[in-house]
């Protein structure tokens, strides 16, 4: 089943992740590369998920920024209301600190007026909250069910049934070109590019510091990028499958850009991508973090971001590259498609120091053609 999105909460020419897998002819591109797990072990749907959910007393509800947590709130609340269930939500956003105040604060890694230079943030999550009010937050004894929603819900320090719910990052970056969110801590949207910007020097860097600290301890993982129709496992069959995975043949999920020297090739070859663009520029298929993996049950398809695999499985992955690199990924790949288009860009990357004094980065990149 294929879902689409109002262009004003979604902005971009590529389809929605659908909620289950196509069936491809025998050896062509799939844009949809899954690994499988047994049947059962995918879920989808809010009934399903506020069913689970209604078994415990105290649920924590945490993800990353880009997240529609007001729909996931207003969906599962229609489920606990049907079921004659009391519930009481905290939203962690009424314990972000003042917009003003979040802007002095990130400043130094935005680089100023520059469009693209910045440094990565050396900033933590819970610096963006009024964290003492928050951790001061209690669940009502007088409710059937107690919520604490919204990125850093886990920092409450809440106990009960943990649930995070991820994006993919390209979808963050469709949401944001639409407007129809913020950054963090942010009170309005602007520019994409700068919101994006925003996001490499600052946000993601917090999220993902964040995601690491509580991975071991999530109850329930829940891809997000359908807030209609939300697809959900179990975190112990999900950490069981990446352990799986970085013992294994693997492929991320694609991504697909129309660009100024796009061409022809992909758009002519490659089944299921929107054809109604004017080219296609890249065919990113391997440049973490923002590339996500998919897992399959059952046909049903749940996208997680690389960040997982590489805070739980680095060494697998890595081998005896790990302690140079940690927990990022070093090679990128990708397809740029010129048939019938126009010359490439001319880049400059800088040598390894500069690039780890400037921008906070760990190694540079190289290109190979």
């Amino acid at each position: 089943m294929t879902q689409s999105l109002p262009e004003d909460l979604r902005k971009s020419s590529q389809h929605l992740l659908p909620e289950t897998k196509p069936s491809i002819a025998s050896g062509m591109y799939d844009i949809y590369p899954s690994f499988r797990l047994e049947n059962g072990q995918i879920s989808s749907g809010y009934e399903s998920l506020a069913e689970n959910l209604a078994r415990h007393k105290t649920i924590i509800i945490d993800g990353y920024d880009g997240v529609f947590f007001d729909d996931f709130r207003l969906s599962l609340e229609e489920y606990f209301s049907k079921n004659g269930l009391k519930a009481s939500w905290i939203s962690t956003n009424s314990f972000l600190k003042a917009a003003e105040k979040i802007d002095e604060m990130i400043s130094p890694f935005l680089g100023g007026d520059d469009p693209l230079f910045g440094k990565r943030t050396t900033l933590k999550l819970e610096d963006f909250f009024d964290i003492e009010k928050l951790r001061q937050t209690r669940p009502d004894d007088n409710s059937d069910l107690n919520l604490v929603i919204g990125p850093g819900a886990a920092l409450a320090g809440w106990k009960g049934l943990l649930v995070y719910i991820d994006i993919p990052k390209n979808e963050i970056q469709y949401r944001s070109r639409a407007g129809s969110i913020t950054n963090l801590g942010s009170d309005k949207a602007f520019d994409p590019k700068l919101m994006y910007k925003r996001f490499y020097f600052v946000d993601w860097i917090v999220m993902n510091r964040h995601k690491e600290e509580i991975m071991s301890s999530i109850d329930i993982l829940v891809d997000g990028q359908r807030p209609d129709c939300p697809a959900w496992m179990k975190a112990d069959v999900f950490r069981k499958a990446l352990s799986d995975m970085s013992r294994n043949v693997f492929r991320v999920r694609p991504w697909f850009e129309p660009g100024a020297w796009g061409g022809t090739w992909i758009k002519d070859r490659i089944a299921g991508l929107n054809r109604d663009v004017p080219n296609y520029a890249w065919s990113f298929e391997l440049i973490v973090p923002e590339n996500g993996l998919l897992f399959e049950s059952s046909g049903i398809l749940l996208e997680a971001s690389f960040d997982f695999l590489m805070y739980q499985e680095a060494k697998n992955v890595l081998g005896e590259c790990h302690p140079r690199f940690g927990f990022e990924f070093p090679i990128r790949f990708d397809f740029l498609d010129t048939f019938d288009g126009g010359n490439l860009s001319i880049q400059c990357h800088p040598r390894p120091e500069y690039t780890a004094t400037n921008f906070g980065e760990n190694f540079t990149q190289e290109e190979t053609y």
